[in-house]
């Protein structure tokens, strides 16, 4: 990064080299708040369930050319109602947000706990 040049006159470094040894980051004593594992155990098994969804949409996917097929002609139109209605035939419990470029497409399986985004689960599939 720093190399001489015979036109310029060598640059100072704005800072000293690093040493190969490095100090150690004083470590504090904190004291944290005890864990509560309910809502990360809940939004896990949310995730669970977003899995089998995401499942189920690759396994038709896999094993359907003619679903395969209608899906990709209708994402390369920019046919967005009718990539949702192809997926809605599959009966997923949750209808993933598609996004779809040159190279493939993008499934974005989420789930709220209550008012709050718990989990989400993104799929990316290439086509190219």
């Amino acid at each position: 990064m720093y190399r001489y040049h015979p036109f310029y006159p060598p640059v100072q470094r704005p800072y000293p080299p690093v040493h190969s040894r490095a100090q150690p980051i004083p470590s504090y004593n904190r004291n944290y708040p005890p864990v509560e594992t309910k809502t990360f155990m809940s939004s896990a098994g949310k995730t669970l369930s977003l899995m089998e969804d995401a499942q189920k949409v690759l396994q038709k996917i896999n094993t359907s050319k003619e679903f395969s097929s209608k899906f990709m002609n209708a994402a390369q139109q920019s046919n967005v109602p009718e990539v949702h209605k192809l997926l809605q035939t599959i009966g997923t419990r949750v209808q993933p947000i598609v996004s779809f470029n040159p190279d493939g497409v993008r499934l974005v399986f989420d789930e709220k706990f209550g008012q709050v985004d718990c989990c989400h689960l993104i799929v990316i599939v290439r086509w190219m």
